[in-house]
């Protein structure tokens, strides 16, 4: 074999490596992207697309969007989504906004969607959700009887206390223990893209009424619950501010 031969011999050689390099990368992006596509959190709504929010829970009463930084928000029917488009100058987030009926009890379910491109495309979806009482304040150990997406509360194996000083309340914070891929992912792409944080997990946001002691226990009075992912190191980062505690889990 000549000089020119096993040259153009060792080219394809090379050829044939970068050519299996690149469709294993393809592959293994691709069997990432449908990961995150199929899973979902163990709440049953945090990750769900629009599209299967709407299965879900059937159209929601009104659509909901704000304007950053000006804050600027409108809410319409959702037979106005058009024209409310149109009222911004950008492409906005339309969320949805949901008015339900829990065990006779009146709920608002507020969700927010984030954009995930994953997959390689552009999806809507669920990055945290609200609910409030609107009939008046639950007492804590009753919430996941009304709103069945808070039962791992119960099995919160950190839960954090912290005092929101504008408001003269206080937050109580349930971290469930499952980390994985997904909820990593769901982190750094809705809440907060600090690679140093590596304890994503289901986390929900208990908001306690004005006035309540900070001797949290199961009649403790909540007025709003959010829902969505945070972890311990997230956590700490205003612990300062909040003057944050780590407290025994009072549904336990």
């Amino acid at each position: 074999m000549n000089k020119f031969t096993e040259g153009i011999s060792i080219m394809g050689k090379k050829m044939r490596s970068m050519f299996l390099i690149v469709g294993l990368c393809s592959i293994l992006f691709s069997l990432a992207g449908s990961v995150y596509a199929s899973d979902s959190l163990d709440d049953g709504i945090l990750w769900l697309t629009k599209e299967q929010v709407r299965e879900k829970f059937g159209a929601p009463n009104y659509l909901y969007c704000e304007e950053e930084p000006y804050r600027r928000y409108r809410i319409v029917t959702p037979e106005e989504e058009e024209g409310l488009r149109k009222t911004f100058l950008y492409d906005v987030t339309v969320h949805d906004l949901y008015y339900l009926k829990r065990n006779n009890t009146n709920i608002e379910l507020r969700i927010y969607y984030g954009v995930d491109k994953s997959h390689g495309g552009t999806m809507y979806r669920v990055s945290e959700y609200h609910i409030n009482f609107m009939d008046g304040p639950v007492a804590l150990g009753k919430i996941s009887d009304l709103v069945p997406e808070c039962k791992p509360i119960h099995q919160s194996p950190k839960v954090f206390q912290e005092h929101m000083f504008n408001y003269n309340n206080y937050r109580i914070i349930f971290v469930t223990d499952k980390v994985d891929s997904l909820t990593n992912h769901f982190g750094s792409i809705f809440v907060d893209p600090d690679k140093d944080i590596k304890d994503w997990s289901l986390t929900y946001d208990v908001i306690l009424t004005e006035g309540e002691s900070e001797n949290v226990s199961s009649n403790s009075m909540v007025k709003e619950i959010v829902v969505s992912v945070d972890g311990e190191y997230r956590i700490g980062k205003t612990k300062h501010v909040f003057k944050t505690r780590l407290i025994k889990n009072p549904l336990q």
